[in-house]
């Protein structure tokens, strides 16, 4: 039964680990000399940058991939109702050319 208990807990902490890593900010490298280096930075940019559990590659696909999700009916256009923009009542100042 211990091994099972030590196998949980060892997928949970991996499972864990990065989340909690990437929720760690790190230092700004633009600013110089304000930060100390002392706070495990190192540690978290390793986790971060090391741990993947699924390779990242493209995978492309062998042939020509066609899919059809519906047809477009080209049918009559669909016209708009035509309104004026110009209002009636303006709260601007009389125009001193009209």
């Amino acid at each position: 039964m211990s091994r099972r208990v030590a196998a949980v807990f060892l997928v949970a902490v991996v499972l864990a680990l990065t989340p909690i890593a990437h929720a760690c900010q790190t230092d700004p490298t633009w600013i110089g000399g304000f930060y100390d280096d002392n706070d495990y930075d190192d540690v978290v940019l390793l986790i971060t940058a090391g741990v993947s559990a699924v390779e990242a590659r493209v995978v492309a696909p062998i042939g020509p991939v066609t899919v059809c999700l519906g047809v477009i009916d080209p049918g009559r256009p669909h016209t708009l109702p035509v309104r004026s923009v110009q209002s009636l009542t303006t709260r601007a100042p009389p125009d001193p050319l009209a």
